[in-house]
């Protein structure tokens, strides 16, 4: 299935005022930044710290394991938090799943700062590391989906700096907190680090929709309307016209590949859906699939694998 594109004129995304997206809150999805990891390294060090929890100081039993375990949790949450985004964008869209991510850091934020004792803080990092997961995927997507082509990567990458940017000031922070003679020390990084996800929360309140969604839920009009706001011409501009029709056909193209291959999980309950999900994702290792899927994450691998080389 296929839907008839317009006769206009060649596809020149640049003459389109890109000016509007760069006003607008998305700043704050890009912005949204991972500073748990730049407040452990130093937090880890700290003789407050280490009074609080006994069971990481060099003297205990099983310290290196328990150090590991704290610090590795941020990093399980956010591998469930990346398994589980997509039906979860899928189901309540890409603006308002940045709003529940950023809502799951904040209580991890909350739990980290208020822990008193390992296993409350290792809870709170588990709970935290999913709102981040959730964010790290969410954020590209979603950036991806409404911006023009010819800023598209300038945005993505914009939000990779922000990322490393922001465990940078993380890092700073703690080191300067580190001479406050209290449970502040390292509670206060804790707490700080919930800034940028209260401005993600209030930003994501005047983010469109994205028109992909908004195609996928069968608003197609609204989705016209979004779509001309972000690009900044009237809906019945020609570029426009032909965005969206394509839009609409990869959309009905996907949907029509979904039902023909699994005709048995549409009727719409969990456990459809659940099955659903599971072999979407197994679909990127079949066939031809495994070729870009192990593309897309040797370089991950080898990237995370290279950094503690770098420091």
């Amino acid at each position: 299935m296929c839907w008839p594109l317009q006769h206009s004129p060649p596809w020149v995304v640049c003459s389109l005022d890109t000016s509007k997206l760069l006003d607008m809150p998305v700043g704050k999805v890009i912005a949204n930044t991972c500073p748990s990891q730049g407040v452990m390294a130093i937090t880890l060090t700290m003789d407050q710290f280490l009074t609080q929890f006994p069971e990481i100081s060099s003297t205990a039993v099983g310290a290196s394991f328990n150090k590991g375990l704290m610090t590795a949790m941020i990093e399980l949450g956010a591998f469930f938090g990346a398994m589980n985004c997509g039906w979860i964008a899928d189901k309540f869209s890409r603006k308002w799943s940045l709003f529940i991510a950023s809502i799951i850091f904040i209580v991890g934020s909350v739990l980290q700062t208020a822990a008193v004792n390992f296993e409350m803080l290792i809870i709170a990092r588990l709970i935290g590391g999913f709102g981040v997961g959730m964010c790290a995927c969410l954020a590209p997507m979603y950036i991806s989906e409404i911006a023009p082509p010819e800023i598209r990567g300038t945005l993505l990458v914009i939000q990779e700096l922000s990322i490393v940017t922001g465990i940078v000031i993380a890092f700073y922070i703690t080191y300067a907190t580190r001479h406050i003679q209290s449970h502040w020390s390292w509670r206060g990084p804790f707490l700080i680090q919930m800034f940028p996800a209260l401005c993600l929360c209030v930003g994501v309140v005047f983010l469109p929709y994205s028109p992909r969604w908004l195609c996928g839920q069968d608003r197609d009009e609204e989705s016209l309307k979004t779509l001309s706001r972000l690009r900044g011409v009237p809906e019945t501009d020609s570029r426009v016209q032909q965005e969206w029709y394509e839009i609409r056909s990869e959309v009905a193209y996907r949907r029509e590949i979904e039902q023909e291959k699994y005709p048995h999980l549409q009727d719409g309950t969990v456990s459809s859906t659940i099955k659903l999900q599971a072999n979407n994702w197994a679909d990127t290792w079949r066939g031809r699939n495994w070729r870009r899927t192990q593309v897309g994450v040797g370089l991950m691998f080898f990237q995370q694998v290279n950094s503690p080389f770098l420091f």
